[in-house]
């Protein structure tokens, strides 16, 4: 059995920490011992690990470009692997004042590692372009939300053409989430035709609560610790974001049999899956474009679009436990090749 470290350096990520528990189920639990490490990784010099497997889970950047390198200069017989959670097409679009500087920050410190993993085939597409990364070099695994009991949530009735439309929305409240246009969208509709859900926190709440005054079928709901009670009594989830590497937000919604309205930006349009459909993807940068979503949305058939996501996202787990038991089976292998690096026993 080999040790895998994961690196991170902000455990206030919830999607990537909880997809930490991954880690420990029976199936990898026998392929690798999994150890979670804070590292800072604007310090110059990195740890020394006695590990077969070290992962990064923060993005590259020239300010973390000296830690990388001395992350791979002082372990030279461990893998290195770089999963990337942030960076896509769209987050570059509104972010990246200088693509060409961008670029060269990725091509360089992707080029410490054996592996790179992304989070959707859209990002896997953009940043093999754009950091020149050899296919064989990439791998695409989704994140797994690790709650089990959104299969438990009541299937959605048919809906009836007298009652709201009950969207949620949920996350941290902060730009690239796009909730305060997603606000101004739906003050647009008569209380009795839409209602919103919001469940979170963060930066923007001040201004999201400013938006939205005096609109009785806006709710927010503060932190959600149960997502699948905060699902249940809702029709639909609605993800409006600038940019998203994949939409853990999403895959909970079709966990839990809820249609999906989504950004037709970077990986979410991939949670849709056309011969099954779970949803509808459509542009949503701007209000006007949200509310325009909306009205094309409720005309769909929801409960059916609910089932279709429910059955589609039993097999990601399945998918996901795969590709990480790919990941430390290459590890092994390497390792079993390095006679100087001895594999570990089994306990």
């Amino acid at each position: 059995m080999i040790r895998a470290i994961h690196l991170l350096d902000d455990f206030s990520m919830g999607g990537v920490t909880r997809g930490m528990m991954l880690h420990h189920r029976p199936e990898l639990a026998e392929l690798a011992h999994s150890d979670i490490v804070p590292v800072s990784p604007r310090s110059a010099v990195a740890p020394r690990f006695d590990a077969e497997l070290i992962l990064t889970h923060f993005p590259p950047s020239w300010s973390n470009f000296a830690f990388l390198f001395s992350l791979r200069m002082r372990n030279p017989k461990a893998r290195l692997v770089h999963v990337e959670h942030t960076y896509t097409r769209s987050f570059e679009k509104h972010r990246v004042p200088s693509p060409c500087r961008f670029h060269k920050m990725l091509r360089w410190t992707l080029a410490l590692f054996d592996e790179v993993i992304c989070v959707s085939r859209a990002q896997a597409e953009w940043l093999q372009a754009v950091a020149a990364i050899t296919p064989s070099k990439m791998h695409v695994i989704y994140p797994w939300s690790s709650r089990p009991a959104l299969l438990d949530v009541p299937v959605l009735p048919r809906r009836q053409a007298d009652k709201p439309l009950r969207f949620a929305a949920y996350g941290r409240f902060a730009t690239p989430k796009n909730f305060i246009a997603l606000i101004e969208a739906v003050k647009r509709f008569p209380a009795g035709k839409v209602e919103l859900h919001l469940g979170g926190s963060g930066p923007d709440e001040n201004a999201m609560r400013k938006a939205a005054q005096e609109a009785g079928h806006i709710h927010f709901h503060g932190l959600i610790d149960d997502v699948p009670a905060f699902l249940a009594p809702c029709d639909a989830v609605i993800v409006p974001s600038q940019w998203e590497a994949f939409g853990q937000v999403a895959e909970e919604a079709r966990l839990a049999g809820r249609p999906i309205l989504v950004a037709d930006v970077d990986g979410l349009p991939e949670q849709i899956n056309p011969f099954c459909p779970a949803g509808f993807a459509a542009p949503m940068d701007t209000a006007d474009e949200i509310e325009t979503a909306i009205r094309g949305f409720m005309r769909l058939p929801l409960a059916e679009m609910g089932q279709h996501g429910r059955i589609t996202a039993r097999t990601i787990e399945a998918e996901v436990i795969a590709g990480w038991s790919g990941v430390y089976q290459r590890a092994t292998e390497m390792t079993a090749r390095n006679t100087s690096f001895p594999l570990r026993r089994a306990a």
